[in-house]
């Protein structure tokens, strides 16, 4: 993981009291730290949004590929 300047660099969320206490029991029921569990979110969130693009860019393509296949083929 690369490192910038000795630390990673960081966000912050503000959160209600009531907010932050349901963040917190969600973690704790899946055995993660909060930290731990808003950080995988966060990076599954961004992963996914690239792969929706990446697909959406593609089905052109690949509906192009197969336009001249037999119906239950396509």
């Amino acid at each position: 993981m690369a490192r910038y300047g000795g630390s990673m660099p960081k966000i912050s969320v503000e959160l209600s009291d009531e907010e932050l206490a349901r963040v917190n029991e969600h973690a704790q029921s899946l055995g993660v730290s909060t930290r731990s569990w808003a950080r995988q979110t966060l990076i599954q969130d961004a992963e996914r949004a690239r792969f929706l693009t990446a697909a959406r860019t593609a089905l052109p393509t690949a509906m192009e590929a197969v336009k001249d296949a037999p119906e239950g083929m396509r």
